[in-house]
């Protein structure tokens, strides 16, 4: 098969930058190892086959991670990357957010936004810098989980209608560079493309080093945010939640002035797993009709190696298979109070607690078993600290699951429109290590496809 463009990833990035090609009239495939946003399930009930399935569903298919995510929208520059790093200033971006937004909308997301109520919005930065945590605002919307793949497939058969192909369940095995073409060796036979634009998402950019490295593309080593998925009453969260359904906040710790923050919360949401081959890892949503009791977050802390260990992807899943083996498969689940005093938790000592969890296939036990001391020292002082914003989060109930990792490590140097140094390769979403979520993914999207736009001069 030959085509002009050839898309690797279905994601948020993916999906955006064809839509940019396809309304320009060139011609574009997208290449994706998962199903339709509907069709995408997760055999869990069957542990041992989801540990081995390649694809996790839950990661690949149309729509991303995102997809079977809850669908938060961050519509500000300040949260999901950094201008600069695209190279661009904060005012072009944040049109391009808007601009993402708007495409959004048309597609069915519901008109409402959260983040943006002024008076009670200072207070809440005012009580944080107070206690030395940095509070980041900015405009949320909200889609859900149960909603999502919903919206997803209302853009993936748009872009079908207009002429977008796609080549589902199909794995890349290899990209190789001719004279003038990329050459990229599928299960389901040859492409051939005089464009490539590889967004991945983080399921895939382990996969995609590799692949660079052979064709020589430059890569940095950049961090990754290690840590535990928090569950606490939903009660606790709701005097914020009426100022902003995921509010940003990030610390640094006393002991070793690490950077620790909090990631997609969930008001009313549910803890999940994704799994990925050979190890487990804990991610959390929420729906717009169901709702749990408990409100569940991310507490991550940055790691940065240098000389001689910089390599932070393989760190990070030495970290999470390691965590998988002592889970038995399984995530790691622990109450504050035994990871306090440093004891393991069992079934007994969870069911007294007043929050219950609601991801329960999960091993109790330490934490600290499967994690480095300073990760698990940065998470309880972080946890200490943002006791005083978010007050009970520290109580004796609260529930601790391991481990929670982002993989935003490779980075690659790249041109305004996201261009690699091997000319008509391009790297975008967050694959590409310069975007952390949906909004900043789709916006990588449209500056590749801006990039190729200008080169066909359409």
């Amino acid at each position: 098969m030959k085509i002009k463009v050839a898309i690797i990833g279905a994601g948020p990035s993916g999906l955006f930058a064809a839509r940019e090609l396809i309304n320009k009239g060139i011609e574009c495939l997208i290449i994706d190892s998962g199903k339709e946003a509907l069709k995408r399930e997760c055999p869990v009930s069957d542990r041992n086959l989801c540990l081995k399935c390649d694809p996790c569903q839950i990661t690949s298919g149309v729509g991303g991670a995102g997809a079977l995510s809850d669908g938060k929208l961050n519509l500000t520059y300040k949260i999901g990357g950094d201008p600069a790093s695209l190279k661009r200033t904060p005012e072009e971006i944040q049109e391009l957010i808007d601009y993402v937004d708007k495409i959004f909308l048309e597609y069915g997301v519901e008109d409402k936004t959260y983040g943006v109520d002024g008076e009670a919005l200072e207070e809440l930065k005012r009580k944080a810098s107070k206690n030395g945590i940095e509070f980041i605002s900015g405009k949320q919307r909200h889609i859900g989980s149960d909603k999502t793949k919903e919206i997803i497939d209302t853009f993936y058969r748009d872009l079908k209608s207009k002429g977008v192909k796609f080549l589902l369940n199909t794995k890349i095995t290899d990209i190789k560079k001719s004279k003038d073409c990329f050459i990229l060796k599928t299960n389901n036979g040859d492409i051939e493309a005089e464009y490539v634009i590889a967004a991945p998402g983080r399921a895939g950019a382990y996969w995609l080093r590799s692949q660079a490295y052979s064709l020589g593309i430059v890569s940095i080593y950049g961090p990754i945010d290690v840590g535990v998925r928090v569950e606490f009453p939903a009660t606790i969260y709701k005097p914020i939640e009426k100022v902003m359904y995921d509010a940003k906040f990030r610390l640094f710790t006393g002991t070793y002035d690490d950077m620790v923050r909090t990631f997609c919360t969930n008001p009313q949401g549910f803890v999940t797993e994704e799994m990925y081959e050979g190890f487990v890892l804990v991610n959390g949503h929420a729906k717009k009709e169901e709702k749990s009791g408990n409100t569940n977050l991310a507490i991550l802390s940055r790691i940065n190696l240098t000389d001689p260990v910089e390599d932070t992807t393989k760190y990070g899943r030495s970290i999470a298979k390691l965590a998988t083996t002592i889970g038995g498969g399984k995530p790691i689940l622990q109450r504050y109070k035994d990871f306090i005093k440093g004891r393991r938790s069992t079934w007994s000592r969870i069911d007294k607690g007043l929050v219950k969890p609601t991801l329960r296939d999960v091993t109790p036990g330490d934490i600290s078993m499967a994690m480095p001391h300073r990760i698990v020292l940065n998470i309880k002082e972080a946890i200490e600290r943002l006791n005083s914003v978010i007050e009970g989060i520290a109580s004796d109930s609260t529930l601790l699951y391991a481990p929670e990792i982002k993989f935003y490590d490779t980075k690659y140097p790249t041109s305004k429109f996201m261009e690699t140094n091997l000319e008509n390769m391009y790297i975008s979403g967050d694959a590409s290590g310069r975007s952390r979520g949906i909004i900043y993914a789709a916006v990588t999207g449209v500056l590749t496809a801006k990039g190729i736009i200008l080169k066909e001069g359409k």
